[in-house]
């Protein structure tokens, strides 16, 4: 049994789509999320900080949107959206994952606490970073090419939420705009903030 861990309005609401993307079968625990301070957590949540997304397997808890993608996807190896060990793309694709988590959106709320105006070389790898995505999604239309995957939930979640500290770019625009999918307005519709307040 699949049980996520869900707070209206937070990133876990990429697992969501990726969890509707999969036809997976699983139940959602609506919870609080906690305040700036930590205060405030949710009893009920597995997640050591009380932070949302948090995903339950038989008892078996997985944390972090980008290890919660990877673990969904190899669950599911029949479906298009994962990546399984054998495939070509493989290696795309886990580095794709890490770099969403790891690199762009830390810089990306970096740059929305203004915290890389005062330091040049992480102001460079920003824009060095923007590039290199630009320059992926020209070939595009998704990140590993032709096919959509868990990455581009993660991405597409992010520039959509931090489009203004984005720029102007068409590329994003044009790839923001593939987002809306079927399995995206099923989680929308059956999980909208309003009916869990």
């Amino acid at each position: 049994m699949l049980t996520l861990y869900h707070s209206p309005g937070s990133f876990s609401s990429r697992i969501l789509w990726l969890l509707e993307e999969l036809e997976a079968d699983y139940a959602v625990e609506v919870v609080s999320y906690p305040k700036a301070d930590g205060s405030n957590a949710d009893p009920r949540n597995p997640h050591p900080h009380g932070y949302t997304p948090a995903l339950s397997h038989d008892g078996h808890v997985v944390t972090e949107t980008g290890a919660i993608s990877l673990y969904l996807t190899d669950l599911f190896p029949h479906s298009p959206v994962g990546v399984q060990p054998d495939d070509p793309l493989r290696g795309r694709y886990l580095t794709w994952l890490f770099y969403q988590v790891g690199l762009t959106e830390p810089l990306v709320y970096m740059k929305g606490k203004k915290l890389l105006a005062q330091d040049a070389p992480m102001r460079h790898l920003d824009g060095e970073m923007m590039k290199h995505i630009e320059a992926i999604l020209q070939v595009g239309p998704y990140i590993l090419g032709a096919r959509f995957t868990a990455v581009d939930i993660l991405y597409m979640s992010l520039f959509e939420h931090a489009r203004p500290l984005l720029g102007d770019s068409a590329v994003v625009d044009a790839y923001l705009a593939r987002a809306d999918r079927p399995a995206r307005r099923r989680a929308t519709q059956r999980w909208q903030p309003a009916t869990h307040r």
